[in-house]
């Protein structure tokens, strides 16, 4: 149960995260499990602290046991409830909240810790429209024995097929949920869905659910590409870390953007940089950090002390020690590409060009004012592909236009005698008439 509390000694609104009184346990077992992963949860946020992830101020104990944890108030909304409001969302949104997802998971995987439940309604959405992860519940380090493999902890809609298979779980796990939630903003659908809790596990684990762009005819097709990547059944043919997501995303955003618009791009050198593992006491701003939160600490100066070496000799001795450094980088770098390699298979990428082509067909048909041909066009696409919307709307117009082109050219049709019908003959008389009729009519008696 979380309340919305205030810190008497300072003021601080918090969310006060406790434990239900009524709550219930079946045995020792599972009353030993809960406080573990409250208190698993507290030994992880308090190791974080990033603008994209919810902070932890303080956890509270009752006899040695944890007993609430207060956290830092988000006042604004969570996803969920902003896609209740409205889906899918704009395509700036979604770019800009999936942009502070992969950041705060970047960080939080330098820490080595898996999230596990990536889901709309924990992310959380301040009223400046920042993203914050919160919910570190079943998160827990990739060294930790606590529900290893073997258990299967999350949320269906959002889980990877190795959670499904109670597999090993690692950070690509997070950017499989990632995948299922940028598809969501993006189309309105969450792409595993079924009726059952079992039909959503068998999805999970083998469908492949339709390109983003078949459904929402105005999500760009790289970025469908992009989702499709973080679909991959297998762990390791999706993208590697969340560092490298969050550089490819910039980056597509920035080929999406119009020319001039000024959009802000993090270079891929400078996310994969966030993997490595902030030492301790560093408070540098990195590449895992949100650009727009200024959280650099200035430099500190301070005089000498005994035994210091002064900055001339200090520099003396490192110079020739860093040009040899950057030679050797530079040597490195001209043999390596920058550039994040997108591996689509073959036949996959066929399978697009055919779906897009099938479709642009219909569409031109449409256009041309050939309405029947583009119905039937899209008819043979919708066979193949029953749940693309992008086809579903694209002939309930093609059909509608041609309704009404046959409405235009309709005649009245006459009999072949020649003789015009009328109304009266035309319209049958109902049973109920005819019995009105003879009971009302007037007969003549001779």
């Amino acid at each position: 149960m979380v309340y919305l509390a205030r810190d008497r000694r300072i003021g601080r609104k918090v969310a006060l995260k406790t434990v239900q009184v009524e709550q219930q346990f079946e045995d020792d077992a599972d009353a030993s499990e809960f406080y573990q992963r409250l208190q698993r949860e507290a030994e992880v946020c308090g190791s974080m602290q990033h603008p994209n992830i919810v902070t932890l101020y303080e956890p509270g104990y009752n006899n040695a046991v944890i007993s609430y944890l207060a956290t830092e108030y988000v006042d604004g909304e969570s996803l969920r409830q902003r896609l209740k409001r409205s889906k899918p969302l704009p395509l700036n949104e979604a770019l800009r909240i999936s942009e502070d997802i992969l950041r705060g998971l970047a960080y939080a995987h330098t820490k080595g810790i898996v999230h596990r439940d990536i889901k709309p309604a924990n992310i959380l959405l301040t009223s400046e429209g920042q993203a914050k992860i919160a919910d570190f519940g079943i998160a827990r380090p990739v060294d930790s024995s606590l529900t290893a493999a073997g258990s299967m902890l999350g949320t269906p809609n959002y889980m990877s097929p190795e959670q499904v298979r109670c597999g090993d779980v690692t950070t690509r796990s997070d950017l499989f949920s990632v995948g299922v939630v940028l598809y969501e903003m993006m189309t309105g659908q969450k792409p595993f869905s079924a009726p059952e809790l079992t039909g959503i596990l068998r999805n999970v684990v083998e469908l492949t659910p339709p390109l983003a762009t078949e459904v929402n005819a105005e999500v760009p097709e790289a970025l469908a590409l992009f989702m499709a990547r973080l679909f991959a059944k297998k762990p390791e043919e999706r993208i590697d870390s969340a560092a490298t997501a969050l550089a490819e995303l910039q980056k597509l955003k920035q080929q999406i953007a119009s020319p001039g618009g000024g959009v802000e791009e993090l270079s891929p050198d400078a996310a994969i940089a966030a993997t490595a593992a902030t030492p301790k006491g560093d408070r540098s701003l990195h590449g895992a950090t949100d650009p727009n939160f200024d959280d650099a600490t200035p430099a500190v100066t301070s005089a000498r002390g005994p035994g210091e070496i002064s900055p001339k000799l200090f520099w003396s001795i490192v110079s020739p020690l860093a040009a040899v450094l950057l030679l050797t980088a530079g040597a490195i770098r001209l043999q390596t590409n920058a550039d994040p390699t997108v591996i689509i298979p073959p036949a996959k990428q066929a399978e697009f060009t055919a779906k897009k082509q099938a479709l642009d067909e219909a569409r031109a048909m449409y256009a041309a004012g050939q309405y029947e041909q583009s119905v039937g066009a899209y008819d043979d696409y919708l066979r193949r592909y029953p749940t693309s919307i992008a086809a579903q709307q694209g002939r309930k117009s093609a059909a509608a236009a041609l309704d009404g082109t046959k409405s235009r050219t309709s005649v009245t049709a006459r009999p072949a005698s020649g003789k015009t019908t009328s109304p009266k003959d035309e319209a049958p008389k109902s049973r109920w008439q005819r019995i009105k009729k003879i009971f009302t009519g007037k007969t003549s008696k001779k």
